[in-house]
């Protein structure tokens, strides 16, 4: 994709998919397959945990009243566009163990299990937003089981991207990173 090239530039050479994902906000009105949806889940579900512990949960919807109530989840901002995505994930991280204990790696697992996810949905041509502007409270009580053991994370826009928009909204354009050098350093 020639906006890639534009507005992204590696430090080091990397796989391009790294630079190809971005949070978009404009998605096609196109729907996603059960097989497509399920190889997304499967991707995560490969995704490294302490203790193979995968502490990960995702409740999805794509259509729907059940839709239309994870719609109504996302703060104000976010609705506006996520809720034309034609797949929305709610993201949990269950912080307690089996044994009744604290998993404070459970958060970090979740993560990976994440960015599988939005990698694998980057190889089949998809995009992925992750956004935090969640009623965390009203989310948890989509987990029907063992709530109290979940924390609410953030919700996932999954969809195809509308090109479209990216020459009218500047906010479509995908942004550049803070160099390597700002967040690691040898000892």
């Amino acid at each position: 994709m020639d906006i890639i090239n534009k507005y992204r530039i590696a430090d080091y050479e990397i796989d391009k998919m790294f630079l190809e994902r971005w949070s978009i906000k404009s998605f096609l009105d196109k729907s996603l397959s059960k097989e497509k949806i399920s190889k997304l889940f499967e991707a995560a579900r490969w995704a490294p945990s302490s203790s193979n512990r995968q502490p990960w949960r995702f409740i999805y919807s794509s259509a729907g009243v059940n839709r239309e109530k994870m719609n109504s989840i996302l703060n104000d901002g976010n609705r506006v566009w996520a809720s034309k995505a034609p797949l929305l994930i709610f993201v949990y991280a269950m912080v307690e163990t089996k044994q009744g204990k604290n998993n404070y790696t459970a958060h970090f697992d979740t993560g990976a299990a994440w960015m599988s996810l939005a990698i694998q949905a980057r190889i089949m041509g998809l995009y992925t937003h992750a956004m935090g502007g969640i009623d965390r409270e009203k989310a948890l009580n989509l987990i029907k089981n063992n709530k109290h053991k979940f924390e609410s994370i953030c919700a996932i826009a999954v969809g195809y991207i509308d090109d479209s928009s990216l020459k009218d909204n500047p906010e479509e354009i995908p942004n550049q990173r803070i160099s390597v050098n700002n967040f690691s350093e040898q000892l």
